[in-house]
């Protein structure tokens, strides 16, 4: 049986064991594997980091459900003006330290930043129709307006953000308490956010992670070039 299953998998390309790499990704092992990446959460059991991964994701589903029942019909850009929220296209350095960004918000003024570099590369992505199938995009900017405008709601709405709300508590002398906040949670509600309302068959975070891919080897020639 080992012999057969290795017959099949060496029988099936690169495009195709790489799509079926993303495709077993659901929100929730996205979440963890957000999650895991920070240094606080790393440390809680890992019952407690599936607690917390389901937290965000409900509260991101709920706040995309809310923009798209505020907004019906409106896409993700026309929501941002509706909320008075300015869209910008930089051609600025996408990254920032050691992370890559494809959009950013700010509060003051409202405004969310769409780093044309890093998306025009996953855009090229996007054009292998096995790739933006997977997806459910062929343009990528929506899904990362839609993740920003998680950002913005919880940075207006009246009550304490989702990395406060679940933060970890890493000191606790008398009634002093040094509280440590998770902050992959919001993250992970903003991919939530932009599938509900994008209707994406994955979690926004998906595009992340074949951003991710196309750095790899055997794995990145097939999504830019393969067919299944």
């Amino acid at each position: 049986m080992i012999a057969m299953i290795a017959m099949i998998v060496s029988q099936t390309s690169p495009v195709d064991r790489c799509l079926a790499r993303l495709a077993a990704e659901t929100p929730e092992t996205l979440g963890l594997r957000m999650l895991a990446r920070d240094p606080v959460a790393a440390e809680l059991p890992l019952a407690k980091r599936h607690h917390l991964v389901a937290a965000a994701l409900e509260d991101g589903a709920a706040v995309g459900a809310m923009l798209t029942a505020r907004y019906p019909g409106l896409p993700p850009q026309s929501v941002a003006t509706a909320l008075g929220i300015r869209i910008v296209e930089t051609p600025d350095d996408p990254f920032a330290g050691p992370f890559w960004r494809h959009a950013d918000y700010r509060a003051r003024p409202p405004e969310i930043r769409l780093f044309v570099t890093a998306l025009a590369a996953l855009d090229a992505l996007l054009t292998n129709p096995h790739v933006s199938g997977l997806v459910g995009l062929t343009r990528s900017a929506s899904a990362f307006i839609a993740h920003e405008l998680y950002h913005h709601i919880e940075a207006t709405r009246d009550q304490p953000r989702l990395a406060r709300r679940h933060a970890v508590v890493r000191l606790r002398i008398g009634a002093l308490r040094l509280d440590a906040p998770l902050l992959p949670l919001p993250e992970i509600a903003a991919g939530a956010c932009a599938q509900a309302m994008l209707g994406l068959p994955h979690h926004a975070a998906i595009l992340d992670l074949i951003a991710v891919h196309h750095r790899d080897g055997a794995c990145a020639r097939s999504l830019s070039h393969g067919t299944a």
